[in-house]
């Protein structure tokens, strides 16, 4: 890959001389060459890529309290009550199942329940109340008084969980314990024994007097700063002006001005081609793919697919911000990355229920074009690389050494480490998979390809999830997809050369795939062929791959859209699928029968 000098910003920011240069170079640096934070610093990914995130800089002040909204990842065990998912082929509500309120906070009441059709059977998901935090427990011997909680030590801030512990079988280790020594050191063994019986009577329920409990931080997104504020301007005027012409408009407005209706004539007149060529021939001895049933638990807290889906649609919008959702900054200037050599883009939020999403940039940026067109070009050559060489583009490590950044910033902010995850639509699904891969981040990735990088088991079992479109030619640039063979590498039933990481979830309508798997069979045959094979691809490819086309079988009203109503929209609309989080999507696409081994 090509390489290139390194993007940083300026250590610090004095009055005059940056105002000055802020104002000048506003429209150049805005939106799609995000700022990270302030601080200079060395390359770290491979191939000289140019980075605009740094080590991190600055905490968040620590709370007492715990943020409003947030929910536990742990506790008690599942409660699943799963039938059959509510279907829709008539239409959808658009705007009644948003995944914040107005104040920001996530209803999680009710999830999946709202049905309007007659065929259809639903699907309720039972989640238990958020268990009760351990209490902290205070350890007094010879007359010396240590407290510990079940979050952390008083002395060390070392994290230590009670409910591992067991009392040690030596008394001396006991009566050694003085007002500075760690209570880890008094439970090593897990024999019983006559100390056993000491020690418990030594630990309270309640701390006793001159006794200060460890309070955790808790997160508070920061401000963004003047600066960064007045250089993201250009970008919010681009997103207002492209909004009244319906390209990408805010949820609940209605544009004076929409392409749908011109290019839905395009696509009515390119199905006609399709069946003129005979695509649309039943399709004979077509492999089934491995269906996977979601056994796991439901309690577990992550964002809603739609605060994910919106944070993906996002990178394609310039100046635009995912509804709900603020972003994560450092030093007054939010998280980004940019690096035109490699392809790799991405910004950083956070949701009412401070959980952090790093949402990857799809092919060409979308909008963002008007102010960064050259990136288009490094992130046409990852895609060629990823899908049809066995190396792994720069984009995807870039990517992977950006996620590792954010995961320092938002500790040292006091987030929870396993309140990171990610998102992207195509190439940036792409990348949001193969970091999942590489270091266990969960999140959904939409509309990706598979991965040469394979891991037993190929993450079946994780909360990564790719949710593909029939008729989605990079859907089926994989090996465990079928349809697109010989154009795509050989079909392995939940495996192969290139499979997904992490389980699939299938929308659409499963005919939608006929005239692109009738083409594919015609690669390779002739110059004739592989013209029909090149065009059919491409319809289909601008037909059912936009962000807007999973929005609406997912029954997500996009905040912010890009170009609404500009897709072919088929199958059946999963009512309420975009409130649920991830464990409870799954099991939703579990019982509806979509949900596919990897």
């Amino acid at each position: 890959m090509p390489t290139g000098p390194r993007k940083t910003t300026s250590g610090s920011i004095r009055c005059t001389r940056c105002l000055i240069v802020a104002l000048g170079l506003g429209v150049a640096a805005a939106t799609s060459h995000g700022v990270a934070w302030a601080e200079t610093h060395g390359a770290d990914s491979t191939g000289g890529s140019a980075d605009h995130s740094q080590s991190t800089a600055g905490s968040a002040t620590a709370s007492s309290t715990t943020a409003a909204g947030s929910t536990s990842s742990g506790g008690s065990a599942a409660t699943q009550q799963v039938s059959s998912p509510s279907l829709s082929t008539t239409g959808k509500d658009k705007g009644k199942h948003k995944s914040a309120d107005a104040t920001g906070a996530k209803d999680t009441s009710a999830v999946g329940t709202s049905s309007t059709s007659s065929s259809g059977t639903q699907i309720s998901i039972a989640i238990p109340e958020t268990p009760t935090p351990t209490p902290s427990l205070t350890l007094l011997a010879q007359g010396a008084k240590k407290t510990k909680t079940s979050a952390q030590n008083t002395k060390t801030g070392l994290t230590t969980p009670t409910a591992s512990l067991t009392p040690t079988t030596s008394t001396a280790k006991l009566t050694s314990l003085n007002s500075t020594t760690s209570l880890d050191s008094a439970f090593t063994d897990t024999k019983p024994s006559s100390t056993s019986v000491r020690l418990a009577s030594a630990i309270v329920s309640t701390p006793e007097p001159n006794t200060t409990a460890a309070t955790p931080m808790t997160p508070t997104p920061g401000a963004v700063s003047p600066i960064a504020t007045l250089l993201a301007l250009p970008g919010k005027i681009a997103y207002a002006v492209l909004g009244l012409i319906g390209v990408t408009p805010a949820a609940g407005t209605t544009p004076p001005i929409s392409p749908a209706p011109i290019v839905q004539l395009v696509w009515a007149a390119f199905r006609e081609f399709e069946n003129f060529m005979g695509l649309d021939a039943p399709l004979v001895n077509q492999p089934v793919m491995p269906t996977e049933t979601f056994t796991g638990s439901l309690t577990t807290a992550t964002p809603t697919v739609a605060q994910l889906l919106d944070a993906a649609t996002a990178e394609y919008v310039l100046g635009g911000t995912p509804g709900g959702l603020t972003p994560l900054t450092v030093n007054g200037f939010p998280m980004t990355y940019t690096n035109d050599f490699s392809g790799a883009a991405a910004k950083v939020w956070v949701t009412p229920q401070n959980q952090i999403i790093i949402a990857y940039s799809g092919t060409t940026g979308g909008t963002n074009l008007l102010f960064n067109p050259l990136i288009a070009i490094s992130q046409a050559i990852a895609d060629y690389q990823a899908g049809f060489t066995d190396t792994t583009p720069q984009a995807f490590t870039d990517s992977l050494t950006f996620a590792q950044k954010v995961q320092a910033a938002a500790a040292a902010q006091g987030y929870d480490p396993n309140d990171v995850f990610v998102t992207g639509h195509s190439l940036g699904g792409w990348e949001a998979e193969y970091v999942s891969q590489q270091i266990g981040l969960r999140g959904i990735g939409f509309e990706s390809p598979g991965l040469h990088t394979t891991v037993p088991g190929n993450g079946a079992d994780t909360l990564f999830v790719n949710v593909e479109t029939y008729g989605d030619v990079a859907a089926y640039t994989s090996s465990d997809i079928p349809g697109m063979q010989p154009f795509a590498p050989a079909y392995v039933p939940a495996g192969g050369s290139d499979p997904h990481y992490g389980p699939i979830v299938m929308l659409g309508d499963p005919s939608s795939q006929t005239p692109l798997t009738n083409a594919s069979a015609l690669w390779g045959t002739s110059l004739f062929g592989d013209l029909i094979f090149a065009i059919t691809s491409l319809g289909n490819f601008l037909q059912y791959h936009l962000p807007s086309v999973q929005a609406y079988s997912l029954d997500v009203t996009a905040d912010p859209s890009l170009l609404p109503g500009t897709g072919t929209y088929a199958g059946p609309i999963y009512t309420g699928f975009g409130d649920l989080t991830i464990p409870q999507f799954l099991a939703a696409a579990s019982a509806a029968g979509i949900l596919y081994e990897p």
